[in-house]
């Protein structure tokens, strides 16, 4: 496939710099079209939504989406589970960070990130009454998140890693009782979930909800790091305000989903080009957040765009995706983006050494390879 390069970066700028050139979607080389400005996009997404099949990036088996009712639901209790948890006051922060560092904070990228979140949400993935289910999502962060959807490593090789935690946890998880009241975690959620799915669905709904949470986001959380120990932000006067424009400009020029992805269920045109019933329809996040008719110096990192938008840029602005997709805790990630961010910043020194110059894209977009070294001011 395609998608198995190691780093599809250059094809990212490639699709970029064409799409800058166009005023409509094109076709691939590999025949998907490709969508890399704003209006076509939001066709595709809401105005004429209709015309694509039902999809969503979490609660899927496979590539079949659970129905509109269950997803539903499952989008509520996700929102409920993560507002128990927003902002966890008992966070241990420096002992996190020496976990996911070397010994000397040193933190490398395409990792750190990724492994803090894990624990920063650990109550919200598997509460600690699953502690052979929490030994299983480590697994799968290490071998599937980490491995396959960021660095890309295991692809060149077959592996059993990663169906052997999916048996696992569908083993466990028909261990545990059924659920009989609110959900506290993404296990009771998969577990509540109703209809004939198997253990086996279970699980892998398990696996997907973990890879939104802590892929997406702890991605997300190293470019805030490195762009604000890049940018001036490293300092203990920074404000909550800076980091959240800073949180919001490193989504924009990397977002760690950099592509959104549909499929036609019916023909019809699109921006006066045909698209077959059956045919992908990719749309390039990161081109549409990169576009210089939307964003002034729009390669440039500048935290402070974002004091005062347009409504052309708000609608350009789709680092969760749109419409019946979205990611149901985008505000969640947000938030945990900022508050990580803003006391890394303030309370640690930082520097960067980047072993490449070129951000990294497979299924994620992860910062260049290299390290983020951390001092603690206190």
């Amino acid at each position: 496939m395609f998608l198995n390069r190691k780093s599809l970066w250059p094809h990212l700028l490639r699709w970029e710099k064409r799409a800058a050139e166009t005023d409509r979607p094109f076709r691939l080389r590999f025949g998907t079209l490709f969508i890399g400005h704003a209006d076509a996009a939001r066709e595709v997404l809401l105005d004429s939504a209709d015309n694509y099949l039902s999809q969503s990036g979490f609660f899927r088996i496979g590539p079949t989406p659970l129905s509109a009712e269950l997803r539903a639901r499952a989008s509520r209790e996700l929102v409920m589970v993560l507002s128990r948890h927003a902002r966890p006051s008992a966070f241990a922060l420096d002992a996190a960070l020496q976990q996911v560092g070397d010994g000397r904070l040193r933190l490398r990228h395409q990792r750190w990130g990724v492994e803090l979140i894990r624990r920063y949400f650990a109550p919200v993935i598997a509460d600690q009454r699953h502690t052979e289910i929490n030994s299983l999502v480590d697994a799968y962060v290490t071998a599937s998140v980490i491995g396959d959807d960021i660095v890309g490593h295991l692809v060149r090789r077959p592996h059993h890693t990663v169906p052997a935690v999916r048996a696992g946890l569908a083993e466990h998880l028909g261990r545990l009782p059924a659920r009989e009241s609110s959900p506290t975690d993404l296990v009771d959620i998969v577990l509540g979930l109703e209809g004939e799915l198997s253990l086996a669905d279970r699980a892998q709904l398990l696996q997907r909800l973990v890879l939104s949470t802590v892929g997406f986001t702890g991605v997300a959380l190293e470019w805030v790091v490195l762009l604000g120990v890049q940018y001036g932000y490293n300092t203990p006067a920074v404000r909550p305000e800076d980091v959240r424009s800073l949180v919001r400009e490193a989504l924009r020029l990397y977002p760690a989903a950099w592509r959104l992805v549909r499929v036609a269920a019916v023909d019809h045109e699109l921006a006066g080009l045909s698209v077959r019933a059956g045919e992908h329809v990719l749309i390039g996040t990161h081109a549409i957040h990169r576009a210089g008719s939307v964003w002034d110096e729009p390669l440039a990192m500048r935290p402070t765009r974002w004091e005062e938008t347009t409504e052309g840029q708000r609608q350009s602005y789709l680092p969760f995706g749109k419409g019946e997709a979205m990611c149901p805790a985008s505000g969640f990630a947000l938030k945990a983006l900022e508050h990580l961010g803003y006391l890394i910043l303030r309370d640690y020194q930082g520097s960067v050494r980047l072993r490449r110059s070129a951000p990294h894209a497979r299924t994620l977009l992860a910062p260049p390879a290299g390290w983020t070294h951390l001092t603690s001011r206190r």
